[in-house]
């Protein structure tokens, strides 16, 4: 800098050196560290369905945004327009004078100039309880949205997702209309400009206590971005989890590329409760004995199994088969007396019955299993329709003594049947903080992203690269897992995976969690040309139908909600709810039987090894068979032990695989029978599925955001444009009210936590009329008279008393967060 002033006082010309000079002093006191960008000319948006007169700024509805034009004249729908000079329309002066059709025009508003903004309901979907929260679809430009929304949710979001353009140079996105490609020398320039604006509404609409910001993103803005969220951000705590969303890579020429990022913005209040998936760490959610103790077969397995063996053993337990609950248990049945087993195929007794249907015994007396029953360590498995019989099981001494040890712990009951529910208190099954790297299958953007929205809409979709429904879930889940009621929003919903995985999230746990999604409906580059070539344009029926929210966002919406597309045909394929499931699946037992175990050298069984992966060839040895703790497949070499080795089977749940070495067909068949029993089958945790059939018992309104002319409006006409706001800010729960008669002194909606007072004469009989309804939470009074809010505030002290200006103007006005050009 200093060299500079050196050369500045070379300059002869006084009058230029002092000029240049108080240029330099004003760069010298803007200097900006960390983030700097070129803040670029501002947006203009374009308010179609507003009438070209006089004295507005228009554009062409095919052209750029930023030539602007004023309107001189209109005769016979043909306007004179002269061309305004300066950045974005701002009047330095006036051009050149065309004239156009009024058809090819548009009346644009540029930042700073006052809107005045209608919600207009386009459609809507119900299919559940009209009580609960509605979602909301708005099809607007998104900054103009974002400033809407902050009249009815500013500061009460408690989540954020957005998923922004790229800004990958591929003309991905647009900034006044126009793409933004590689050539363009501003590009990351005009996206900072874009994002940063959009940010701070999205800041103001945050909890600003505990609420969460996550922006997905790839590797293009990735650094910028983080700078941006520190700058507008200052007093949260930014993280980024990097995301695996195609394992094998897209690659040009240099890395493959197989991940993008989610960055994470908490709130100084934030944190994230732990989660049994870090999304990292191997994924053991199918394997049972990860998760939950095992619960072990009451029938007896093994020697000493039959009912001969121990009829003491030998007693019935009473069920009810429609609860599926124990009611009762038995004395022992006398050895010479028979059980009625056809009077027990209701399912309403267990009788220990083997699985080759001979008679059995169970693994504890009955003043033993009562005891168990009583504390809740017993509990039925399913009805098998072969033995017609339940499979009980119970909770062996084993068990029970880590329990007492606090090595396994209780964290519930079955509502039903008081089963307990059990979880390991070690390291094996706690819980863990979900970490910085996730790589998991299901958030495949190409399987689960590209797919599922072509079998959702039935046919190629219009929309490019959409996320994957899981990636999304797993990271709004991370933020509101403990919040059955939060509120989320999405302003680039794009084909509205948002709603999609949180619907998907609400079914799983019953929550009752509200989205809000805000998209465009700007056709792509491609039909936008061939829409043109047909003589259309924007604004047009047959231009907007193929915009991305009524052909993408919006059916998608309402298919998945329902189940089924318009035409009737049902959504294919299930959902993963990423909420396990137990089930129970038989272990594989096999007869290798090209040889005598017992008759192998060491050498020679380890050459039978080599065909079982599972089975290391360095453990095995001369022993009569193979078992070991931390290795799924047994292997039994000498039949002659089989006895013995079925005693050691008893505690080795965790096998999946059991063979045996042996050329005795029969031997085998009978030895199978009794591994079964021993065994039993394997209980396996999976991901339960939810066939998109179902639907959703969810409800969705959907408005377009459009703009009223200031100069024809009046508060008794327009209440209709504001209403939907109402009904947003009172939680949208109930069926959205029409608006009432322009004569009529209040509204107060049947099923609608609101009501409103317009003839603020009325006040006592509104009072009265309004008392009766517990279920009020929001109160609107249309009044200039703060003494008028102030009664009402007194009356209700526990309702939330809002003024409403009568004038329209002075209640929603947007788009004046900057200072008009002047």
């Amino acid at each position: 800098m200093a060299r500079i002033e050196e050369k500045i006082a070379e300059i002869p010309d006084a009058q230029l050196r002092q000029t240049i000079a108080e240029e330099v002093a004003k760069l010298k006191k803007h200097t900006r560290f960390g983030l700097v960008f070129e803040e670029h000319q501002p947006e203009v948006v374009p308010v179609h369905g507003a009438r070209i007169k006089r004295g507005e700024r228009v554009a062409k509805k095919t052209g750029s945004l930023t030539e602007i034009w004023r309107v001189v004249k209109v005769v016979d729908g043909q306007a004179l327009c002269e061309k305004e000079k300066g950045k974005a329309g701002k009047a330095d002066g006036l051009g050149e004078r065309e004239i156009f059709t009024v058809e090819e025009l548009v009346v644009v508003r540029r930042m700073g100039e006052a809107i005045y903004p209608a919600l207009t309901p386009m459609d809507a979907v119900t299919n559940g309880d009209p009580a609960k929260p509605h979602h909301i679809l708005i099809e607007a430009d998104n900054y103009h949205a974002l400033q809407l929304l902050l009249f009815p949710y500013e500061g009460k979001v408690d989540c954020i997702y957005i998923d922004p353009p790229y800004n990958t140079g591929a003309r991905d996105w647009k900034y006044n209309n126009n793409y933004v490609d590689g050539n363009d020398a501003w590009q990351h320039s005009k996206w900072l400009t874009f994002m940063a604006k959009r940010l701070r509404l999205a800041k103001r609409l945050l909890n600003p206590d505990t609420g969460v910001l996550i922006v997905t993103i790839d590797e293009h803005e990735v650094h910028h971005l983080g700078c941006l969220l520190e700058q507008e951000f200052p007093d949260a705590y930014v993280q980024m989890a990097t995301i695996v969303i195609n394992q094998k890579g897209v690659s040009q020429g240099r890395l493959a590329r197989a991940d993008e990022y989610a960055l994470f913005v908490f709130m100084p209040g934030a944190y994230l409760e732990t989660h049994h998936d870090d999304l990292l760490s191997p994924d053991r959610s199918n394997e049972k004995r990860f998760m939950t103790p095992r619960w072990e077969w009451l029938l007896r397995g093994g020697s000493n199994s039959k009912r001969e063996d121990r009829p003491k053993l030998f007693f019935p337990i009473y069920v009810d088969s429609v609860r599926q609950a124990i009611t009762g248990i038995g004395d022992p049945l006398q050895l010479g007396q028979m059980p009625d087993l056809d009077a027990a195929i209701d399912g309403t007794v267990a009788w220990p019955v083997r699985t080759d249907g001979s008679l059995g015994n169970w693994q504890v007396s009955p003043p033993s299993l009562r005891e168990l029953w009583e504390l809740g360590y017993v509990r039925l498995g399913g009805f098998d329709k072969k033995r017609r019989t339940w499979t009980v099981q119970y909770l062996n001494r084993g068990t029970r003594a880590r329990i007492d040890r606090s090595e396994i712990i209780v964290v519930g009951r079955n509502e039903v049947s008081g089963a307990v529910q059990l979880e390991y208190s070690g390291d094996e099954a706690k819980r863990r903080y979900i970490k910085t790297v996730w790589h998991r299958g299901t958030h495949d953007s190409g399987i689960y992203g590209s797919s599922v929205l072509r079998s959702i809409l039935g046919g190629e979709s219009k929309f490019s690269f959409p996320k994957s429904i899981y990636a999304v879930r797993d990271a709004i889940a991370a933020v509101v897992r403990d919040k059955p009621n939060a509120l989320l929003a999405d302003f680039f919903a794009g084909s509205g995976t948002t709603l999609n995985a949180v619907n998907l999230l609400n079914a799983t746990d019953g929550g009752q969690r509200q989205c809000i999604l805000v998209t465009n409906n700007e056709v792509s580059e491609e039909e936008a040309r061939h829409l043109a070539a047909k003589g259309l344009q924007p604004g047009q029926d047959e231009w907007d139908q193929h915009g991305i929210c009524r052909s993408v966002t919006w059916p998608r919406s309402k298919f998945t909600i329902l189940g089924r597309r318009d035409d009737g045909t049902p959504l294919p394929g299930d959902y993963l709810t990423g909420k396990q499931v137990t089930r129970e699946k038989p272990r594989s037992i096999r007869q290798l039987g090209f040889a005598e175990g017992r008759n192998l050298t060491v050498p020679q069984r380890k050459q039978v090894a080599a065909l079982l992966p599972a089975v290391p060839q360095s453990k095995v040895d001369g022993e009569p068979w193979f078992l070991e703790d931390d290795i799924r497949v047994s292997v039994l070499w000498d039949v002659r032990q089989a006895s013995s080795w079925l005693e050691e089977l008893t505690d080795a749940d965790h096998l999946t695989e059991v063979c045996v070495v042996t050329m005795e067909g029969r031997l085998f068949n009978a030895l199978k029978a009794q591994i079964i029993e021993t065994l039993g089958p394997q209980e396996v945790s999976e991901d339960e599925k939810r066939p998109l059939a179902d639907g959703f018992a969810e409800n969705l309104e959907y408005f377009r955001l459009d703009f009223l002319d200031p100069q024809e409006i009046q508060m008794g006409r327009q209440f209709a444009a504001i209403l939907p706001l109402l009904w947003m800010m009172a939680g949208a729960r109930g069926r959205r009210p029409a608006a009432p008669d322009p004569h009529a002194p209040w509204l107060v909606p049947a099923n609608c936590p609101f009501a409103v007072l317009i003839q603020e004469t009325r006040f006592k009989d509104f009072v009265r009329h309004v008392d009766g309804r517990t279920d009020i939470t929001h109160v609107f009074v249309v009044t200039n008279s703060q003494d008028t809010v102030y009664k009402l505030r007194h009356e209700w002290p526990a309702l939330r008393v809002v003024q409403l200006y009568k004038d329209y103007l002075e209640n929603f006005r947007i788009n004046v967060s900057e200072n008009p050009a002047s």
